[in-house]
């Protein structure tokens, strides 16, 4: 079967083809030739060249970002929850080292959307652990052990935080299915840090707090 071919260059919108065996052909070609070529200028309004030097600012300038916002958080949750807060700041370095181990091992690039996940994960960690330690510490008002206050306060925020994550969650999985490029990074990085969130609030820090329940008993404080 013959294909078409083009003799000439197409210059001022005439050429010459052949190689078509009927009319029909011919037709059905130009309508494909036709198809998208609308009378529509383009005009350069303005032109930029980025260079590797800004980006390596941006993403320098994003990192000091995460590691301010990562102390100030701790130092709020140590002063304000004293040695929950502090539990709590361990199982936000836990998770924030988990998050960038996974990264790692699946070679993710460094970019300023994925420290905005990163820092977005923060937050979410930190919302765990204070429904957490407000749950305790209303536990312990009724009169409760330390014990059956902490197990009896993970055991009534679960439901909120689950309600929270899986939301945020969602979100995630919308923007990465609908999302192009840097959304698609953002996405990803919070998919992640909300799952390692979950772990290290839930289940790092209940160790932890069981552990020094057997250890000071009593001395553990929750603000």
């Amino acid at each position: 079967m013959a294909r078409p071919v083009v003799r000439n260059k197409i210059t001022g919108g005439n050429s010459q083809i052949e190689g078509m065996e009927n009319q029909d052909e011919a037709k059905l070609l130009e309508i494909v030739l036709k198809a998208g070529a609308l009378p529509a200028p383009v005009d350069i309004i303005e032109q930029r060249t980025v260079g590797p030097s800004l980006g390596e600012d941006s993403i320098r300038a994003g990192i000091l970002a995460s590691v301010l916002a990562t102390i100030l958080t701790i130092v709020f949750m140590v002063i304000y929850y004293r040695t929950g807060g502090t539990v709590a700041s361990m199982a936000v370095i836990y998770c924030l080292l988990l998050l960038l181990g996974v990264l790692a091992a699946f070679q993710g690039t460094l970019t300023l959307p994925g420290i905005a996940g990163i820092i977005l994960t923060l937050a979410v960690a930190v919302d765990a652990n204070v429904l957490i330690n407000e749950r305790i510490r209303e536990e312990e008002a009724t009169g409760k052990t330390l014990r059956a206050a902490i197990d009896a306060g993970y055991e009534k925020a679960w439901t909120a935080i689950f309600d929270s994550n899986l939301t945020t969650f969602i979100s995630g999985v919308i923007l990465y299915q609908f999302g192009t490029g840097p959304v698609q990074g953002f996405a990803l990085t919070l998919m992640i840090g909300i799952a390692v969130s979950m772990f290290s609030a839930i289940f790092v820090t209940h160790v932890i707090f069981n552990v020094m329940t057997d250890v000071y008993n009593r001395h553990i404080h929750f603000g």
